[in-house]
């Protein structure tokens, strides 16, 4: 896949890196100086010193030929204008649009003729929030947040002291809208499980709930053996 990335503050260079990583193209436009200079060092692909909300630098960067243009700088209205600009001159292009102010965001997405030229519209900030929000609400186990649809998908450790250890999945009397998505053994063997599944004696059980439900997951799958 070839990936044009505009602006390379932090989010955008972890972006770029995790993608180059994956044995992905990435062309990144960043309109400071000093900084495009720096990441020519860091990145093994082109870095264009320009405004990518100006159509002969999106050419430059061959905006025609990539698969997806993603506008990661902190200035929204920047951020916009690109993405509409990258959809213009290449309507099959996939377009993921930051937004830092989540007021915008709500706005963007409602907006029947803007969303035409974004997939997907992201805030870092509204997602760090949820994610702290979560963790002080109920803290204690890796997750990943699913805000619009009110549901996480969490980790939980078990050993030999878990009342869950070698329990099968359907004794284990998991509350609606809770399932088990993946089991990992000790030696980090996968298994998809179903209602017969046993439980190993340790490893790592991850879970999809909704947010109502996570206290009574948290508790099944923390409840030591001890405890009545």
């Amino acid at each position: 896949m070839f990936v044009v990335i505009m602006g390379a503050g932090r989010v955008g260079y972890l972006v770029a890196k995790m993608l180059e990583n994956e044995g992905h193209d990435v062309t990144i436009i960043e309109m400071e100086k000093e900084r495009a200079k720096e990441l020519s060092f860091l990145i093994n692909g082109l870095v264009i010193e320009g405004d990518a909300t100006d159509q002969k630098t999106l050419e430059e960067a061959n905006i025609k030929q990539a698969d997806a243009f993603a506008a990661l700088t902190g200035r929204d209205d920047a951020n916009l204008l690109a993405c509409i600009l990258a959809k213009h001159l290449n309507p099959n292009v996939i377009t993921v649009l930051r937004v830092s102010n989540p007021k915008n965001k709500e706005v963007f997405e409602k907006v029947e003729d803007l969303k035409r030229y974004f997939d997907f519209v992201i805030s870092p900030e509204e997602i760090a929030a949820n994610y702290i929000f979560r963790s002080i609400l109920t803290p204690g186990f890796n997750r990943v947040i699913f805000p619009k649809e009110g549901a996480e998908i969490v980790e939980f450790q078990i050993n030999g002291d878990n009342e869950v250890s070698e329990k099968l999945v359907k004794e284990l009397g998991l509350p609606k809208d809770s399932l088990i998505v993946a089991i990992y053994d000790e030696k980090g063997n996968l298994i998809i499980p179903s209602g017969d599944t046993k439980l190993p004696k340790k490893g790592q059980i991850v879970v999809f709930a909704r947010n109502t439900t996570l206290k009574d997951v948290k508790n099944i799958f923390e409840r030591k053996r001890s405890e009545e």
